[in-house]
């Protein structure tokens, strides 16, 4: 077929039909959705509706939590091992008032998230016990991104789902029942250039006050400035979306996380 193919645009139409990639629902047949945050909190703010809409049709969606949120306060009589206790309950409220009923704690210190293999295994043992179909992660390459766990996040996020599926990595698991486990979907949320919206004026509230179950982090004087700041994004969501509130995501076919010149395209 292809070498009948004498121009780019049409062979990658015909490749996204091969590889059976389609942007129209990329949940359509996902039961169970892991979604990965650097910090307690990173997933409701950057997926609150669509985990909401989610588990309202049966999905079920559960977190891991890569660090222990324990550097996100100004308090100085507030220590660091006290607040990851509180970001923990914030956590579990905040997820609760979504639908979630699993945390995955990794528990490494807040700011200081190592891109290693030792995360980078910790990760595939999650994919391989929990088997997800999809898995959400932050946008490694969100412009202007200052923060390195979520950056780190992301990565090995892509890593770990590139290497659950391989028999000879962590080749250990298997003493312990884990088997290979490929994921389905994988998406980007805390994106700049998502391809897949999710309409949430409806539930915007709700993700809200979700949110701001996290007390320790958004405070009366913080909320005055993000509450603005998380309408603005949804907003600006939406406008791409045609909806008032939305959220972007980025999906890509498994194919073009490796060596692909064009993956931006998608």
């Amino acid at each position: 077929m292809f070498e009948d193919i004498d121009n780019f645009d049409e062979a990658f139409e015909k490749l996204l039909e091969e590889l059976e990639f389609d942007l129209s629902n990329p949940f359509e047949e996902v039961e169970k959705v892991l979604c990965i945050e650097p910090h307690p909190d990173d997933c409701v703010i950057g997926l609150g509706g669509t985990i909401k809409k989610l588990t309202d049709d049966g999905i079920e969606v559960l977190y891991v939590c890569m660090t222990d949120g324990s550097m996100g306060t100004l308090d100085d009589d507030l220590s660091s091992h006290e607040l990851a206790l509180i970001r923990r309950r914030e956590e579990e409220e905040s997820a609760g008032m979504l639908g979630v009923k699993r945390i995955i704690w990794l528990g490494y210190r807040d700011t200081e998230l190592p891109y290693t293999r030792e995360v980078r295994k910790d990760l595939v043992k999650v994919i391989r016990a929990e088997k997800p179909d999809a898995v959400l992660a932050p946008d490694p390459w969100l412009p202007y991104e200052a923060h390195p766990d979520h950056r780190r996040a992301g990565f090995l996020a892509l890593d770990a789902v590139a290497f659950s599926q391989l028999p000879n990595f962590g080749s250990t698991d298997a003493a312990a029942g884990l088997k290979p486990h490929q994921v389905e979907v994988f998406g980007f949320y805390y994106t700049a250039r998502p391809n897949y919206f999710v309409d949430i004026t409806d539930v915007m509230e709700l993700k809200l006050r979700a949110i701001r179950a996290h007390r320790s982090q958004f405070t009366d004087d913080v909320w005055e400035k993000w509450e603005p700041f998380l309408r603005t994004v949804a907003l600006y969501y939406g406008k791409k979306a045609g909806v008032k509130y939305a959220e972007g995501l980025r999906f890509m076919p498994g194919m073009f996380l490796h060596i692909t010149p064009f993956a931006e395209l998608i």
